[in-house]
């Protein structure tokens, strides 16, 4: 009886603009032994692209890595619906700067990250590629829904032997501080249990500004990703054009962000 192979499904919003997203989708398929499938993303009514092609992928499978190109079904369901039948662990797609520009600009690839149950793997052309997922950052907040991102940010650590770097808040708040001391907790009890490094790096920020504040940070401890969280009622803004602190940092950052939805039904990479 054959087992099902893992995938890193591969949505390519333009194939001239799709380098980064490409080698990305490589390192992480090589990592945790997994395939890749590219799909273009469905435009607008009006625009087309041309197909992503082989060559273009081949140029950067250095390590020969099992891939297909897959055409995406004509379907309500997507993208959930091709990462059931995929069993894919993340999306990985590649942005386009000036489709991050405009505050208001439809962007209707943020519907599905925002539905989808898995996380995203967001890169832009400025993105570096030569990202080994070796220091991952991972900002606190006083939201319970921080503990989905580590164990997200476990998953590099297992395989990987990545150093996790947690950025925590300072709350006055007793109910944030209880929050995240017990955030802390639940990770230190994981973590300690697959015997990867972490390290707890304490903040005078607050919540609200976590996200910055580790930007900051990523820049001085070499990171190569950063692991953020969508809010879990985004509005229809953020689901039409993109949460906007989000394209603010795709924009301006080169580290890779692992964006995760705040979910209880995760497909989550098995053990």
């Amino acid at each position: 009886m054959s087992i099902k192979k893992q995938h890193i499904l591969v949505l390519i919003q333009d194939p001239e603009c799709s380098d980064a997203a490409i080698k990305h989708a490589f390192t992480l398929a090589k990592l945790f032994k997994a395939e890749a499938a590219f799909a273009n993303f469905p435009t607008l009514k009006g625009k087309t692209h041309p197909p992503i092609s082989h060559y273009q992928i081949e140029k950067f499978n250095l390590q020969s890595i099992p891939y297909k190109i897959i055409e995406l079904k004509n379907s309500k369901r997507e993208p959930n619906l091709s990462i059931q039948e995929l069993d894919a662990i993340f999306i990985v797609t590649q942005f386009p700067i000036g489709s991050l520009t405009h505050f208001l600009k439809r962007n209707a690839i943020f519907k599905w990250i925002l539905k989808a149950k898995i996380p995203s793997i967001l890169v832009t052309e400025q993105t570096n590629t030569d990202c080994e997922y070796k220091n991952i950052i991972v900002p606190i907040d006083y939201k319970k829904e921080s503990k989905e991102k580590m164990i997200w940010a476990s998953y590099f650590g297992r395989f990987n032997n990545a150093i996790i770097h947690l950025i925590a808040p300072n709350e006055k708040s007793e109910a944030y501080h209880r929050t995240i001391k017990a955030t802390l907790l639940f990770t230190k009890k994981m973590f300690e249990q697959f015997k990867f490094e972490y390290k707890i790096v304490k903040t005078e920020c607050k919540s609200r500004n976590i996200n910055r504040k580790a930007i900051q940070f990523s820049k001085n401890l070499n990171s190569d990703l950063i692991v953020l969280m969508s809010n879990r009622n985004p509005g229809w803004i953020a689901s039409w054009s993109g949460p906007n602190q989000l394209k603010s940092i795709l924009k301006k950052e080169d580290n890779p962000i692992l964006f995760i939805n705040p979910l209880k039904d995760y497909y989550l990479p098995c053990n």
